[in-house]
This record gives structure tokens, C-alpha cells and sequence, in this order.
């Protein structure tokens, strides 16, 4: 049996490590991301970070359940399948679900805080 324990990370520090979007899914600009995951849950399937990215368009299709709370910026997001369109600003939360297809319109650098649901164990 293991011990329950809880865990605190500190989300204060500007500088996060690179996490590159793959360049085939970049449609326009540089957007130069970067993030990492802060705490997880023992099987890791549950996790939490921090991520931001700088101005610019990409594709992304959610290989997990996502949440996120967006903490700077402006990101306008369109739906693939249904075209809707949502812009997230500081204050805004949202929920993206497992296989959702959208594209990702980074205005203003954005940071975000995020929990992950996956499938499988978590690892970047």
C-alpha cells in the first residue's frame, strides 16, 4: 500500500523549459512554446502544468482530456468539426475533450495553467 502524500510546485518562475509544437503543425509565425508538468497523480494519469506559447497558428489534436485557465494573454481557438470559434483571455477557463481536432490562433503571448485526464500513463 502507498502513502498518501500531497504535492506543491511553485508557478512563479517566468523561465519553463522548451515543449516544441511539431513543425508540421504549424500554419503561420514562429509560435516557440514551452511548459512543464508540476505535479501528478500516483498512476499519472492525472496531471498538472504550466504552459505558454508565443504568437503565431498551429493544429492540435487532444490526445487526452484537457482544462486549462488561462492566466495571460489571447488565443482564438476554432473547432474543426464544428467551426465554432471561442477567444480565451486571462480569467477564461475551458474544457477541451479527448480526439477534439482544433486550430490554435496565438494573438498575444498566452500562459495557461492545465490538468490533463489521459488514457494511459503520462510522460512527456
Amino acid at each position: 500500500m502507498s502513502m498518501l502524500t500531497s504535492q506543491v510546485a511553485s508557478t512563479a518562475g517566468d523561465e519553463l523549459p522548451d515543449m516544441p509544437i511539431e513543425p508540421s503543425l504549424i500554419r503561420e509565425g514562429n509560435p516557440v512554446a514551452r511548459g512543464a508538468i508540476l505535479t501528478q497523480s500516483e498512476d499519472r494519469k492525472l496531471s498538472s502544468g504550466i504552459w505558454s506559447c508565443g504568437p503565431g497558428k498551429f493544429e492540435w489534436t487532444y490526445g487526452w482530456d484537457e482544462f486549462i485557465h488561462v492566466l495571460e494573454g489571447e488565443v482564438e481557438i476554432i473547432e474543426e468539426e464544428t467551426g465554432k470559434n471561442i477567444l480565451l483571455r486571462p480569467g477564461d477557463t475551458a474544457h477541451f475533450p479527448l480526439g477534439m481536432k482544433v486550430h490554435w490562433h496565438v494573438k498575444k503571448h498566452v500562459r495557461k495553467f492545465f490538468v490533463l485526464r489521459t488514457p494511459e500513463a503520462f510522460e512527456l
